[in-house]
């Protein structure tokens, strides 16, 4: 999935991944867990806003701790 995605994707990843590090770390997931959802949100949702993306990728990481 990861190397399929287009360079401005990429870029959009890496903001995500960056804004939810903390938050991903204080649920105990790893890296790989939560690029894997934040390139989900990013293919899922291509053209709404980073907030409804950080919002969708935190209730995602939730379920995914549980």
């Amino acid at each position: 999935m990861i190397e399929e995605a287009d360079a401005n994707d990429k870029v959009v990843a890496f903001r995500l991944m960056a804004s939810l590090c903390g938050f991903a770390k204080g649920l105990g997931l790893d890296e790989e867990t939560t690029r894997h959802i934040v390139f989900r949100v990013i293919t899922d949702m291509p053209i709404c806003s980073d907030e409804k993306r950080l919002a969708r990728a935190r209730n995602w990481m939730l379920i995914a701790s549980a």
